[in-house]
Protein backbone atom coordinates (compact mmCIF):
# COMPACT_ATOMS: atom_id res chain seq x y z
CA UNK A 1 0.00 0.00 0.00
CA UNK A 2 2.99 2.43 1.08
CA UNK A 3 5.00 1.34 -1.93
CA UNK A 4 1.83 2.58 -4.32
CA UNK A 5 1.69 5.35 -2.77
CA UNK A 6 5.31 6.08 -3.04
CA UNK A 7 5.36 5.23 -6.87
CA UNK A 8 2.50 7.16 -7.70
CA UNK A 9 3.80 10.14 -5.91
CA UNK A 10 7.21 9.77 -7.70
CA UNK A 11 4.87 9.77 -10.80
CA UNK A 12 3.20 13.12 -9.81
CA UNK A 13 6.43 14.85 -8.88
CA UNK A 14 8.41 14.11 -12.48
CA UNK A 15 5.40 14.84 -14.17
CA UNK A 16 5.42 18.55 -12.64
CA UNK A 17 9.18 18.78 -13.21
CA UNK A 18 8.85 18.14 -16.28
CA UNK A 19 5.42 20.53 -17.31
CA UNK A 20 7.79 23.13 -15.68
CA UNK A 21 11.08 22.09 -17.77
CA UNK A 22 8.60 22.24 -20.85
CA UNK A 23 7.15 25.58 -19.86
CA UNK A 24 10.83 27.04 -18.88
CA UNK A 25 11.51 26.08 -22.60
CA UNK A 26 8.83 27.87 -24.37
CA UNK A 27 9.96 30.84 -22.31
CA UNK A 28 13.11 30.53 -23.39
CA UNK A 29 12.32 30.10 -26.85
CA UNK A 30 9.99 33.04 -26.76
CA UNK A 31 12.89 35.41 -25.52
CA UNK A 32 15.30 34.48 -28.32
CA UNK A 33 12.75 35.28 -30.71
CA UNK A 34 11.87 38.38 -28.94
CA UNK A 35 15.63 39.77 -28.40
CA UNK A 36 15.87 39.50 -32.71
CA UNK A 37 12.33 41.10 -32.69
CA UNK A 38 13.81 44.31 -30.57
CA UNK A 39 16.89 45.15 -32.82
CA UNK A 40 17.20 47.82 -34.71
CA UNK A 41 17.58 46.64 -38.28
CA UNK A 42 14.15 46.12 -39.47
CA UNK A 43 15.17 43.45 -41.97
CA UNK A 44 15.39 40.49 -40.05
CA UNK A 45 18.06 38.27 -41.12
CA UNK A 46 20.00 35.67 -38.81
CA UNK A 47 22.85 34.92 -38.35
CA UNK A 48 24.44 31.25 -37.73
CA UNK A 49 24.37 31.29 -33.92
CA UNK A 50 20.40 32.62 -33.93
CA UNK A 51 19.76 29.78 -36.37
CA UNK A 52 21.95 26.91 -34.36
CA UNK A 53 19.54 27.97 -31.24
CA UNK A 54 16.56 27.91 -33.15
CA UNK A 55 17.60 24.18 -34.47
CA UNK A 56 18.60 23.46 -30.53
CA UNK A 57 14.85 24.21 -29.16
CA UNK A 58 13.34 22.08 -32.26
CA UNK A 59 14.59 18.99 -31.07
CA UNK A 60 13.52 20.11 -27.21
CA UNK A 61 10.74 22.00 -27.17
CA UNK A 62 7.75 19.96 -28.81
CA UNK A 63 5.72 22.62 -29.51
CA UNK A 64 7.87 24.88 -31.47
CA UNK A 65 5.91 25.00 -34.71
CA UNK A 66 3.10 27.24 -32.47
CA UNK A 67 5.79 29.55 -31.06
CA UNK A 68 7.64 30.72 -33.94
CA UNK A 69 7.09 34.55 -34.87
CA UNK A 70 9.87 35.68 -36.98
CA UNK A 71 9.97 32.83 -39.35
CA UNK A 72 7.81 30.17 -40.98
CA UNK A 73 8.66 26.29 -39.67
CA UNK A 74 10.08 25.52 -43.39
CA UNK A 75 12.43 28.07 -42.55
CA UNK A 76 13.88 25.99 -39.59
CA UNK A 77 13.42 22.79 -41.12
CA UNK A 78 15.96 24.19 -43.79
CA UNK A 79 18.28 25.23 -41.39
CA UNK A 80 17.96 21.90 -39.85
CA UNK A 81 18.50 20.09 -43.15
CA UNK A 82 21.61 22.19 -43.65
CA UNK A 83 23.32 21.98 -40.48
CA UNK A 84 22.70 18.26 -41.29
CA UNK A 85 24.65 18.08 -44.40
CA UNK A 86 27.31 20.10 -42.65
CA UNK A 87 27.45 17.91 -39.69
CA UNK A 88 27.86 14.51 -41.91
CA UNK A 89 30.44 16.68 -43.84
CA UNK A 90 32.15 17.00 -41.25
CA UNK A 91 32.63 13.81 -39.45
CA UNK A 92 33.42 12.24 -42.92
CA UNK A 93 36.51 14.87 -43.19
CA UNK A 94 38.03 13.43 -39.31
CA UNK A 95 36.90 10.11 -39.59
CA UNK A 96 37.15 8.27 -43.09
CA UNK A 97 34.01 6.29 -44.11
CA UNK A 98 34.16 4.01 -46.89
CA UNK A 99 37.16 2.13 -48.83
CA UNK A 100 40.12 2.73 -47.39
CA UNK A 101 42.72 4.85 -49.50
CA UNK A 102 45.32 2.67 -51.43
CA UNK A 103 49.33 3.20 -50.58
CA UNK A 104 50.37 6.10 -51.74
CA UNK A 105 53.46 3.80 -53.32
CA UNK A 106 50.92 1.74 -55.12
CA UNK A 107 49.05 4.92 -56.78
CA UNK A 108 52.83 5.75 -58.05
CA UNK A 109 52.74 2.15 -59.77
CA UNK A 110 49.63 2.47 -61.56
CA UNK A 111 50.56 5.58 -62.81
CA UNK A 112 54.06 4.16 -63.98
CA UNK A 113 52.92 1.11 -65.17
CA UNK A 114 50.14 2.90 -67.46
CA UNK A 115 52.74 5.57 -68.81
CA UNK A 116 54.95 2.31 -69.79
CA UNK A 117 52.02 0.86 -71.40
CA UNK A 118 50.37 3.46 -73.07
CA UNK A 119 47.92 0.78 -75.36
CA UNK A 120 46.51 -1.27 -72.34
CA UNK A 121 43.58 -0.57 -70.41
CA UNK A 122 42.38 -0.74 -67.04
CA UNK A 123 41.76 -4.48 -67.64
CA UNK A 124 44.97 -5.47 -69.01
CA UNK A 125 47.24 -3.21 -66.44
CA UNK A 126 44.67 -4.54 -63.44
CA UNK A 127 45.66 -7.92 -64.85
CA UNK A 128 49.67 -7.27 -64.85
CA UNK A 129 49.40 -6.01 -61.22
CA UNK A 130 47.80 -8.87 -60.08
CA UNK A 131 50.72 -10.75 -61.48
CA UNK A 132 52.71 -8.81 -59.65
CA UNK A 133 51.05 -8.99 -56.64
CA UNK A 134 48.73 -6.63 -55.72
CA UNK A 135 45.67 -7.31 -54.59
CA UNK A 136 43.78 -4.50 -55.68
CA UNK A 137 40.08 -3.84 -57.44
CA UNK A 138 40.48 -2.66 -61.48
CA UNK A 139 37.82 0.11 -60.35
CA UNK A 140 40.97 1.35 -58.45
CA UNK A 141 43.22 1.07 -61.32
CA UNK A 142 40.95 3.02 -63.76
CA UNK A 143 40.84 5.80 -60.97
CA UNK A 144 44.28 6.44 -60.78
CA UNK A 145 44.98 6.14 -64.37
CA UNK A 146 45.94 9.68 -66.17
CA UNK A 147 43.69 10.73 -69.02
CA UNK A 148 44.45 9.55 -71.96
CA UNK A 149 42.72 9.43 -75.64
CA UNK A 150 40.07 6.45 -75.99
CA UNK A 151 41.59 4.85 -78.65
CA UNK A 152 44.36 2.65 -78.31
CA UNK A 153 46.14 3.24 -81.35
CA UNK A 154 45.93 7.52 -80.39
CA UNK A 155 48.30 6.70 -77.68
CA UNK A 156 51.07 5.52 -79.14
CA UNK A 157 54.24 8.38 -78.59
CA UNK A 158 56.56 9.80 -81.23
CA UNK A 159 59.31 8.16 -78.79
CA UNK A 160 57.79 4.72 -79.12
CA UNK A 161 56.99 4.86 -82.85
CA UNK A 162 60.82 5.75 -83.25
CA UNK A 163 62.19 3.18 -81.37
CA UNK A 164 60.21 0.83 -82.78
CA UNK A 165 61.62 1.84 -86.52
CA UNK A 166 64.78 3.69 -85.67
CA UNK A 167 66.97 0.73 -86.57
CA UNK A 168 65.78 0.44 -89.70
CA UNK A 169 65.83 3.89 -91.05
CA UNK A 170 69.06 5.95 -93.21
CA UNK A 171 68.37 9.61 -93.47
CA UNK A 172 70.39 11.62 -95.24
CA UNK A 173 70.72 15.00 -96.61
CA UNK A 174 73.33 17.51 -98.30
CA UNK A 175 75.15 20.71 -97.74
CA UNK A 176 77.73 23.14 -99.26
CA UNK A 177 81.03 24.56 -98.07
CA UNK A 178 82.54 27.57 -99.99
CA UNK A 179 86.66 27.29 -100.94
CA UNK A 180 88.99 29.50 -99.81
CA UNK A 181 88.52 31.89 -102.95
CA UNK A 182 84.99 31.46 -103.12
CA UNK A 183 85.17 30.39 -106.94
CA UNK A 184 84.58 26.50 -106.05
CA UNK A 185 81.04 25.00 -104.15
CA UNK A 186 81.62 21.95 -102.31
CA UNK A 187 78.61 19.39 -102.12
CA UNK A 188 78.61 17.36 -99.38
CA UNK A 189 76.43 14.06 -98.77
CA UNK A 190 76.03 12.17 -96.08
CA UNK A 191 74.07 8.90 -94.60
CA UNK A 192 73.04 9.00 -91.11
CA UNK A 193 71.96 5.59 -89.35
CA UNK A 194 69.15 7.16 -86.80
CA UNK A 195 68.90 4.15 -84.26
CA UNK A 196 72.49 4.46 -83.74
CA UNK A 197 73.64 8.19 -84.85
CA UNK A 198 76.23 7.22 -86.53
CA UNK A 199 77.97 8.53 -89.77
CA UNK A 200 77.86 5.52 -92.07
CA UNK A 201 79.32 7.56 -94.80
CA UNK A 202 80.05 10.71 -97.07
CA UNK A 203 81.50 11.97 -99.88
CA UNK A 204 81.94 15.31 -101.81
CA UNK A 205 81.83 16.36 -105.27
CA UNK A 206 81.30 19.86 -106.89
CA UNK A 207 78.83 18.79 -109.69
CA UNK A 208 76.02 15.83 -107.39
CA UNK A 209 74.27 13.83 -109.52
CA UNK A 210 71.57 10.74 -108.96
CA UNK A 211 74.23 8.36 -110.22
CA UNK A 212 77.10 9.80 -107.12
CA UNK A 213 74.45 9.44 -104.88
CA UNK A 214 73.57 6.36 -105.84
CA UNK A 215 77.47 4.78 -105.60
CA UNK A 216 77.29 6.72 -102.14
CA UNK A 217 74.53 5.30 -100.75
CA UNK A 218 75.77 1.55 -101.64
CA UNK A 219 78.70 2.36 -99.28
CA UNK A 220 76.27 3.17 -96.27
CA UNK A 221 74.30 0.63 -97.00
CA UNK A 222 76.76 -2.08 -97.05
CA UNK A 223 78.12 -0.84 -93.91
CA UNK A 224 75.02 -1.94 -91.83
CA UNK A 225 73.84 -4.69 -94.24
CA UNK A 226 70.73 -4.28 -96.83
CA UNK A 227 68.39 -6.51 -94.96
CA UNK A 228 68.99 -4.27 -91.85
CA UNK A 229 67.24 -1.21 -93.68
CA UNK A 230 63.91 -0.52 -94.48
CA UNK A 231 63.30 3.33 -95.16
CA UNK A 232 65.48 5.84 -96.62
CA UNK A 233 64.24 9.42 -96.03
CA UNK A 234 65.94 12.51 -98.07
CA UNK A 235 64.33 15.97 -98.55
CA UNK A 236 62.41 16.95 -102.06
CA UNK A 237 65.76 17.73 -104.29
CA UNK A 238 66.30 16.65 -108.02
CA UNK A 239 69.08 14.80 -107.28
CA UNK A 240 66.83 12.28 -104.90
CA UNK A 241 64.26 12.14 -107.59
CA UNK A 242 62.57 9.20 -109.34
CA UNK A 243 65.27 6.84 -110.46
CA UNK A 244 66.99 6.66 -106.85
CA UNK A 245 63.90 5.56 -105.80
CA UNK A 246 63.46 3.05 -108.51
CA UNK A 247 67.10 1.94 -107.47
CA UNK A 248 66.25 1.66 -103.83
CA UNK A 249 63.25 -0.40 -104.59
CA UNK A 250 65.27 -2.83 -106.51
CA UNK A 251 67.26 -3.34 -102.98
CA UNK A 252 63.69 -3.70 -101.43
CA UNK A 253 64.43 0.27 -99.34
CA UNK A 254 61.60 2.47 -99.36
CA UNK A 255 62.50 6.16 -100.58
CA UNK A 256 60.23 8.36 -98.31
CA UNK A 257 60.87 11.81 -99.86
CA UNK A 258 59.99 15.00 -97.37
CA UNK A 259 57.29 17.97 -98.75
CA UNK A 260 58.24 21.23 -100.32
CA UNK A 261 59.99 23.70 -97.61
CA UNK A 262 59.47 21.02 -94.64
CA UNK A 263 63.05 20.35 -93.88
CA UNK A 264 61.50 19.40 -90.10
CA UNK A 265 60.00 15.81 -91.70
CA UNK A 266 64.09 15.24 -92.19
CA UNK A 267 64.52 16.63 -88.98
CA UNK A 268 67.30 13.79 -87.51
CA UNK A 269 69.49 15.03 -91.03
CA UNK A 270 68.57 18.59 -90.28
CA UNK A 271 70.07 18.25 -86.96
CA UNK A 272 73.23 17.21 -88.60
CA UNK A 273 73.58 19.33 -90.20
CA UNK A 274 73.78 22.40 -87.83
CA UNK A 275 75.85 20.30 -85.59
CA UNK A 276 78.69 20.13 -88.29
CA UNK A 277 78.74 23.50 -89.52
CA UNK A 278 78.44 24.87 -84.91
CA UNK A 279 81.46 22.66 -83.75
CA UNK A 280 83.60 22.27 -87.02
CA UNK A 281 82.84 24.23 -90.65
CA UNK A 282 82.16 27.56 -88.68
CA UNK A 283 85.59 27.15 -87.60
CA UNK A 284 87.67 25.98 -90.83
CA UNK A 285 88.07 27.08 -94.63
CA UNK A 286 88.62 24.65 -97.03
CA UNK A 287 92.08 25.60 -99.17
CA UNK A 288 90.63 22.75 -101.90
CA UNK A 289 88.71 19.44 -101.80
CA UNK A 290 91.23 17.03 -100.38
CA UNK A 291 91.86 19.56 -97.59
CA UNK A 292 87.86 19.20 -96.99
CA UNK A 293 87.76 15.97 -97.05
CA UNK A 294 90.76 15.25 -94.76
CA UNK A 295 89.19 17.17 -92.07
CA UNK A 296 85.43 16.31 -92.52
CA UNK A 297 86.51 12.75 -92.46
CA UNK A 298 88.69 13.36 -89.01
CA UNK A 299 85.64 15.37 -87.68
CA UNK A 300 83.59 12.78 -88.55
CA UNK A 301 85.43 9.62 -87.19
CA UNK A 302 85.35 12.34 -83.81
CA UNK A 303 82.11 12.19 -83.97
CA UNK A 304 81.21 8.66 -84.49
CA UNK A 305 83.51 7.60 -81.22
CA UNK A 306 84.09 10.37 -78.87
CA UNK A 307 81.47 13.16 -79.01
CA UNK A 308 78.22 11.88 -77.13
CA UNK A 309 74.69 12.20 -77.28
CA UNK A 310 72.10 13.04 -75.21
CA UNK A 311 69.68 10.66 -77.36
CA UNK A 312 71.66 7.67 -76.17
CA UNK A 313 71.97 8.22 -72.78
CA UNK A 314 75.28 10.35 -73.44
CA UNK A 315 76.96 7.78 -74.70
CA UNK A 316 78.59 7.28 -78.01
CA UNK A 317 76.94 6.35 -81.71
CA UNK A 318 79.75 3.55 -81.75
CA UNK A 319 79.91 2.61 -78.67
CA UNK A 320 83.41 3.34 -76.72
CA UNK A 321 84.34 1.42 -73.56
CA UNK A 322 84.73 3.28 -70.05
CA UNK A 323 88.40 4.09 -69.21
CA UNK A 324 89.83 2.41 -66.28
CA UNK A 325 92.05 4.71 -64.18
CA UNK A 326 95.38 2.72 -63.22
CA UNK A 327 96.73 3.53 -59.94
CA UNK A 328 99.67 6.72 -60.44
CA UNK A 329 98.72 7.08 -64.06
CA UNK A 330 99.14 10.22 -66.18
CA UNK A 331 95.65 11.50 -68.53
CA UNK A 332 97.29 12.43 -71.67
CA UNK A 333 95.12 14.41 -74.44
CA UNK A 334 95.72 13.93 -77.86
CA UNK A 335 94.70 17.24 -79.71
CA UNK A 336 91.73 16.15 -83.07
CA UNK A 337 91.71 18.91 -85.96
CA UNK A 338 94.18 21.32 -85.01
CA UNK A 339 93.39 21.76 -81.50
CA UNK A 340 89.93 22.17 -81.81
CA UNK A 341 88.69 19.25 -79.41
CA UNK A 342 90.72 16.07 -77.66
CA UNK A 343 90.58 12.84 -76.72
CA UNK A 344 92.12 11.44 -73.56
CA UNK A 345 93.48 8.46 -72.15
CA UNK A 346 95.57 7.17 -69.28
CA UNK A 347 99.48 6.73 -69.96
CA UNK A 348 99.95 3.26 -67.53
CA UNK A 349 103.89 3.58 -68.00
CA UNK A 350 103.65 7.14 -66.00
Amino acid sequence: MFLNLSLLLNFILLFYFLTQAQNRIQVLFLKSQLAAYKRKAKKFQTTAFQRLIFIFFTYIHKQWKDDLVLVTPNTVLKWRKRKFKIFWTLISKTKKIGRPMIPWDTIKLIRRISKENQIWGATKLHGLLLKLGYHISERTVSKYIPKRPTDPKKRLRWKQFYHLHSDSIIVSDTLSVFSANFKEIYRIIFSLHIGSREILHFDIHTNPTTRWIRKVLKFAIRKIGKSNVQYFVSDNESIFGKRLSEYLQKLGITHKRTAIRCPWQNGYAERWVKTARNEFLDYFIPANEYHLRKNLGEFIHFYNHYRTHLALDKNTPIASPVLEKPPDAKLISTPILGGLYHTYSYDKAA
